[in-house]
């Protein structure tokens, strides 16, 4: 298959961003580039007859979604449009590719693990980070220098200790965790760089593409040395999990096997996980005053969504434009959705989701009792894992333009696709209904359920 190499190439540098601590590699758009070799590799096949030109349920919902927010943009703010229209390109490109370039399950598990790969690499970063000595880190003055403060090499153990005759004038400096590259740690929450700069996004990413896969791999070598293997790195995950502080993260950590159990003994196993993953939030999330205001900081950037939403019902205030209204990014996909791309936008990203959702328990349920379906159920139940992880804790982050969404997206459309050439005649269609029960859901949510919230909150 011509378009692997280009997909899991692209993967890998979308998520790792060696780029960015190997300099030699900033000299060659290798984002760009790997995207054209997938998609040329995914024409080159089409033309061998190596891959069947056929469509996902989802593409043209994809497609609908991102032509609302390109045109959205162009009619609120134009000036942005082209690097609006470039970032949603990519973003199409890379669910396109991987959702119609992977059409067999061989091919789906290299795809699998080059994403594990990727993660589990990631995964030992941040963990090494952790552990890592405490350094002074200088931002600039009036910032958090959370993104490009620098280390000086000095060890503190408390940021005050980061004052005095060697630090630099005008910058402020905090007293971090400094681990590999460079790269340090965010009030002592662990954190990678690039689009996982956020502890949060950290741990729904290793727990969505390492976690859930690792256990997928598990299930489908069932030989000792690799379960063992793939044992030590769902450990050294959950361990990492837990250094993000990331309340959210531990949740969707602890919803991978929560979702295995309800399958396998049904609704009996919520309470039980539910209380242990209760447990692990209480002793690894983050508490104190810190969260708190984070919290509280995070409804009034949903007020101000809200307010911004009625304000531009249709097109909203467009792609990627909601911190040019408010200081903090909104915090939770729904409403970024609801107030960049408008009502129609934000029904489309639901639909997206929702179909996702119903393609892989149409699947699981459909072919459970088809001999020969083992791989359909391993990777569909590890796709199912991922998705109600990442499903949970979109709520809670700014997550509608992340690659990573939209490469689990690309992932279930790859899962269908590798069914379909298997099985031709099996289908999963976005009906009336489904449309319906959407649109009603959006409406319950943004004109009663999100306002009475901030209401009961004291932010309306």
């Amino acid at each position: 298959m011509f378009a692997i190499p280009g997909i899991v190439c692209l993967i890998v540098f979308i998520l790792v961003r060696p780029q960015e601590f190997i300099p030699i590699l900033q000299r060659v758009p290798f984002l760009h580039l790997f995207t054209a070799l997938a998609v040329l590799g995914w024409v080159i096949d089409i033309r061998l007859r190596r891959l069947q030109p056929m469509s996902v349920p989802t593409l043209p919902l994809v497609i609908a979604f991102f032509a609302w927010a390109i045109i959205g943009t162009a009619v609120v703010v134009p000036d942005r449009l082209i690097e609006r229209g470039v970032e949603l390109a990519i973003l199409f490109s890379l669910y396109a590719v991987i959702a119609h370039g992977v059409q067999k399950f061989r091919t789906f598990q290299i795809v699998a693990g080059g994403l594990v790969s990727a993660c589990l690499f990631i995964t030992v970063v941040c963990f090494h980070q952790g552990l890592a000595d405490k350094q002074c880190v200088a931002g600039q003055e009036g910032t958090d220098g959370a993104v490009n403060g620098k280390t000086d090499g000095r060890s503190c153990d408390t940021a005050e200790q980061c004052l005095g005759p060697d630090a630099e004038p005008g910058k402020e400096y905090r007293c971090e965790h400094v681990g590999a590259f460079g790269i340090y740690s965010i009030e002592e929450r662990v954190r990678y760089r690039g689009e996982l700069h956020d502890p949060n996004e950290v741990a729904m990413t290793i727990s969505a593409g390492a976690l859930s896969l690792l256990i997928a791999f598990a299930l489908r070598k069932r030989n000792p040395v690799g379960v063992v293997a793939c044992a030590l790195c769902v450990l050294l995950v959950i361990l990492t999990v837990l250094m993000t502080k990331s309340r959210g993260g531990q949740i969707s950590a602890m919803l991978v096997p929560g979702v295995y159990l309800v399958r396998r003994y049904g609704l009996y196993a919520v309470v039980p996980a539910g209380l242990l993953g209760a447990a692990m939030v209480v002793l690894g999330g983050r508490g104190g005053m810190n969260a708190d205001v984070s919290t509280e900081l995070r409804y009034e950037a949903w007020a101000t969504g809200l307010s911004l939403f009625k304000e531009y019902p249709v097109f909203g205030v467009g792609a990627r434009m909601f911190g040019e209204h408010h200081f903090l990014t909104a915090h939770n996909s729904f409403v970024l959705t609801l107030t960049e791309t408008g009502f129609v936008g934000m029904v489309l990203f639901s639909s997206i989701l929702y179909l996702s959702m119903k393609m892989l328990i149409v699947g699981l349920r459909d072919l459970s009792r088809v001999p020969g379906s083992a791989a359909v159920q391993v990777w569909g139940m590890a796709l199912m894992a991922s998705l109600s992880g990442i499903l949970f804790q979109i709520n809670t982050l700014s997550f509608a333009y992340h690659s990573v969404l939209w490469l689990f997206l690309g992932l279930v459309g790859a899962w269908y696709s590798a069914i379909r050439h298997h099985v031709p005649e099996f289908r999963v269609r976005f009906g009336m209904k489904d449309f319906l029960l959407v649109v009603a859901g959006c409406v319950t949510y943004a004109f009663v359920l999100l306002p009475m919230f901030l209401r009961y909150k004291g932010k309306l």
